[in-house]
């Protein structure tokens, strides 16, 4: 049954890596591509270097960023609480990238992972149930700051980019915007990297504790931060354009200043926190609050309210439908767990 439940659960890690770099390519690659700053495969293929980057960075370097104190047990239960919580995960980026959603893989893994936890109290596998509200608020404050942090910054910096270029040239400002925007994005494909491949290395390495081999957390295999890159890269190859569509052309009019200053800040945020901050960000709505951050404010309406509602009912919904599908997978799969027990 171990045996069986580890190739489970590192089959489902490595989908849940590409799909993860399929889904959250559009983040940086939305803007770049609608105004020509990068054609789209050579900004898939800037993903896919830097996504690797990120992840080995992470893996070999900033060990100490990667969240081992996520109260997961170390046994055959853990084993399960994490399937479920990748299946679960996996489906809902499926999900929102076929409704061109920007949805959180982060959020979503936060709520598959209490989710599960809480099936496994209820039936009695778990004891003690550690998710308590400081690791709830240690999950969600990431996801709610970030975005808002974003959005000011982005409204804010438009000013002073507005007045700055107030006496070029229009081509000037867009040959200029186009590098940042190039920049911006490769930023934020390091940044991703770094924030999925900690959590992608975390999984991989508490299956194989679960499992019963020893793994030392300041000594992390070479190969689990490459096989978390390649993955993350070959799922960036893969464009997920349906989700761009949405960023670049359905939330907010955007020129290409405005652009740049949404990659900007997106690529800051992602780049800088993922060396300085060991809590989870949000890719997709970092991303997305910049963009929306720098395209509102405008003197005419720019913003398309019907679809940012369903983009924030998205957010709002991730964690509690997350969780509620981990919870009954759990609970399906609570009868093996006895009987091997």
């Amino acid at each position: 049954m171990a045996e069986i439940l580890l190739v489970v659960g590192l089959v489902l890690a490595v989908a849940f890596t590409v799909v993860n770099g399929f889904h959250d390519a559009s983040n940086a690659n939305a803007l770049p591509v609608r105004f020509n700053a990068l054609t789209p495969r050579v900004a898939v293929c800037i993903g896919a270097v830097f996504n690797l980057a990120g992840a080995l960075t992470v893996g070999l370097v900033l060990t100490q960023l990667i969240p081992f104190d996520i109260p997961i047990p170390i046994s055959m239960v853990g084993t399960v609480v994490i399937i479920c919580t990748l299946i679960t995960a996996v489906a809902w980026d499926l999900l929102t990238w076929w409704w061109a959603m920007p949805s959180s893989s982060t959020a979503a893994m936060s709520g598959g992972v209490i989710g599960a936890l809480v099936g496994a109290h209820a039936v009695g596998l778990v004891q003690d149930l550690a998710v308590d509200s400081f690791t709830i608020w240690r999950l969600a404050l990431p996801i709610v700051v970030a975005p808002a942090i974003a959005f000011v910054l982005a409204q804010l910096l438009v000013f002073l980019a507005v007045y700055l270029v107030r006496h070029e040239a229009p081509g000037v400002v867009k040959s200029r915007s186009a590098v940042v925007q190039a920049t911006g994005a490769a930023a934020i494909h390091f940044g991703h990297g770094i924030q999925h491949g900690r959590r992608a290395i975390w999984i991989f390495v508490v299956l194989l504790m679960c499992y019963g081999t020893f793994i030392p957390i300041s000594h992390i295999p070479w190969w689990i931060p490459l096989l978390v890159g390649v993955c993350l890269g070959a799922g960036t190859l893969l464009g997920g354009w349906r989700i761009a569509y949405t960023l670049s052309s359905r939330v907010v009019n955007l020129d290409p200043l405005r652009g740049a200053v949404a990659q900007t800040v997106a690529g800051t945020l992602l780049f800088v926190g993922g060396f300085l901050v060991p809590l989870p960000m949000s890719t997709s709505q970092t991303s997305t609050a910049a963009i929306l951050g720098a395209g509102s404010g405008q003197r005419f309406r720019t913003v398309y309210h019907r679809t940012l509602v369903q983009v924030l009912l998205t957010w709002a919904g991730t964690v509690p439908a997350c969780a509620l599908v981990s919870i009954i997978l759990f609970l399906a799969a609570s009868p093996l767990l006895q009987l091997a027990s």
